[in-house]
């Protein structure tokens, strides 16, 4: 009988390690589901991208086990790969936030995401491209967006998603704001603001999205939010309350659905790609790639 192969890929710094006391359950549940496994600790940062350009095509499916970082390295190394030699993805979310699980409604019990990649079927996802590189589901500027990179880990593991709250929180005193001309198809503005992203997902830093659109991770289109610099004590109070609430319709909130956008300013402007640190731009085009690859989920 010939058996599927599966490559593990976990990374052992995810989370709270917690992946580490529950591997061998992990590789039961697959080798119990048909699998021939290959386990594979990452070593390194980009690690996982290099393994999946090298390897991924000696296995059935890659399963990445980590937080979004793990998952995001995963993705640019497949999208890099021609679209017929991109392997199908299985996901265990593991580390601190897990905002992409969350959006794919994959179970935060390792067992349970194991038992779902077994027993469920794959579904074709979109993702970005950030000027020439891809990332998974979010690029961002503006205040709160390098709290991800530069929380530190051991807070992370300590206390999860509350470890980005408060580094936020510290942040607050200092924030700074772009002056940005916004360019799509759909609009076109220039202002002044504090924070924008452009994502595919339902939850952002463990916060669901909540607006009059409900996101989709496969209808071709990344979603766009664009938060004004608050000029009066009323701008501010209203958009902490639309963060707090986890509601983002208020007025000095812009959103718009789109398949490419252009962000030109006058000075450089520091940008994240999956809670990473993406460098600093005068000029950043953000675009879709529709169908880049397919993964698993209930």
């Amino acid at each position: 009988m010939n058996k599927k192969k599966l490559l593990l890929m976990f990374n052992p710094s995810s989370g709270k390690s917690m992946i580490r006391q529950e591997l061998w359950q992990v590789v039961d549940i697959f080798v119990k589901g048909g699998y021939d496994v290959t386990v594979y600790p990452t070593q390194k940062r980009y690690d996982a991208h290099d393994v999946v350009i090298e390897r991924s095509k000696e296995f059935d499916v890659v399963c990445v086990c980590g937080g979004d970082g793990t998952l995001s390295e995963t993705i640019q190394g497949l999208v890099e790969l021609p679209s017929g030699e991109r392997v199908t993805l299985g996901y265990i979310p593991c580390g601190s936030t897990n905002d992409f699980g969350s959006s794919l409604e994959i179970p935060f019990e390792i067992p349970k995401a194991a038992e779902t990649i077994v027993s469920g079927s794959p579904i074709s996802c979109d993702c970005g491209r950030f000027n020439d590189k891809p990332y998974l589901y979010i690029s961002a500027f503006g205040v709160f967006t390098d709290v991800s990179y530069e929380t530190p880990q051991k807070m992370k593991n300590q206390l999860g998603h509350a470890a980005y709250i408060i580094e936020a929180i510290r942040r607050l005193k200092n924030y700074s704001y772009y002056h940005i001309k916004v360019e799509s198809e759909e609009l076109e503005l220039e202002d002044d603001f504090v924070l924008g992203f452009v994502s595919n997902t339902t939850s952002i830093g463990g916060m669901k999205n909540r607006s009059e659109y409900e996101p989709l991770l496969n209808d071709g289109l990344l979603e766009c939010v664009l938060i004004k610099n608050p000029t009066t004590p009323a701008d501010y109070q209203s958009i902490l309350s639309a963060l707090v609430t986890q509601d983002l319709d208020c007025p000095e909130i812009v959103k718009f659905t789109t398949k490419k956008v252009k962000f030109t300013s006058t000075e450089e402007i520091k940008w994240t790609t999956d809670g990473e640190d993406g460098g600093s731009h005068k000029n950043v085009t953000v675009e879709v790639i529709p169908d880049a690859y397919k993964i698993i989920v209930k």
